[in-house]
């Protein structure tokens, strides 16, 4: 069984108990610590944080596999009386923009790929933030085959720091339980100057011969970057 066929399924079985979801109380929490403007909702499931978004005035994005997840959640945007941009999409091949989005929130998704994390961090704006809340390996029901691997929504303790905090400002981050339930929480923030270090931004060339055409870019992806990240 392939993701999309799995969590369809799921959706469909599940059908009463996620139409009366509600948002995540940590997603709530730290509603106004998050950078204002555009939002991606990764495996959104059925809405109940994009919708929340929404209403507290976010420009929202969502992603997810399952076709009856992404039909849900416009219904459920609909009958809250906002409007979200979700589509169907299989996040491991999804090639993400640069510096597109002022936050990210991911709950109860775990990448299946390491390089997913440095991808997140590419597509956050200077000073962009990323909300994760997911079970803890504790919680898991059963052994996960690699077959199944995007069944892994279980994190191991201290695992998210290890593979953000090189990118990232940890702004929060606790592992804890809630309604019983063994879960970690981060807030982290993409450091202002960090693009600018990476693209080289603060040695731009002014000499007019054959580094010109390399300045050129340079100017233009820092005009891009500056203009991405005093918008809010």
């Amino acid at each position: 069984m392939d993701a999309r066929t799995y969590w369809n399924d799921f959706y469909s079985v599940q059908k009463e108990a996620l139409n009366s979801q509600n948002p995540s109380q940590f997603l709530r929490d730290v509603r106004d610590r998050l950078t204002r403007g555009l939002v991606l909702d990764l495996a959104m499931g059925t809405g109940a944080n994009a919708g929340f978004l929404a209403q507290n005035g976010f420009a929202v994005r969502g992603f997810d596999v399952s076709d009856i997840a992404i039909e849900k959640s416009l219904e459920r945007a609909k009958n809250l009386g906002v409007s979200i941009d979700a589509k169907r999409c299989d996040l491991d091949l999804h090639v993400f923009g640069l510096m597109e989005y002022d936050s990210i929130i991911m709950m109860d998704f775990k990448p299946s790929i390491t390089r997913y994390y440095s991808e997140i961090t590419r597509s956050l704006k200077q000073g962009g933030t990323l909300v994760i809340e997911a079970p803890m390996i504790s919680e898991m029901p059963e052994a996960i085959g690699k077959e199944e691997v995007f069944k892994d929504i279980f994190f191991q303790s201290n695992e998210i720091l290890r593979e953000l905090s090189k990118e990232l400002r940890i702004l929060f981050y606790n592992e804890a339980s809630f309604a019983g339930k063994q879960v970690v929480q981060c807030l982290a923030m993409k450091p202002i100057d960090r693009d600018a270090q990476k693209y080289n931004l603060f040695n731009l060339a002014s000499t007019q011969n054959a580094e010109s055409s390399r300045s050129s870019k340079q100017l233009e992806l820092a005009e891009k970057l500056f203009s991405s990240g005093t918008k809010k």
